[in-house]
């Protein structure tokens, strides 16, 4: 089940298009189904945001980000 199916406001947001979290970061999206609905989905969403000191991350293309802002 991807994303798009299983969160309706993400489905609204995407309409016809496919999800790039569901296409490029399918761990990071089955993750995000299984933290749906709980308080930890919050802190695991600021973890992958967040950078933290000594910790190389390449960040996010913006496309992600905005899927991000509708979940």
């Amino acid at each position: 089940m991807t994303l798009k199916n299983m969160i309706k406001e993400f489905a609204a947001y995407l309409g016809g298009r496919e999800s790039v979290l569901d296409r490029d970061y399918a761990r990071i999206a089955e993750q995000i189904k299984l933290m749906w609905g709980h308080a930890e989905f919050y802190c695991y969403l600021e973890k992958l945001l967040v950078v933290e000191k000594g910790r190389g991350r390449s960040g996010f293309p913006f496309e992600v980000i905005l899927e991000f802002d509708k979940l």
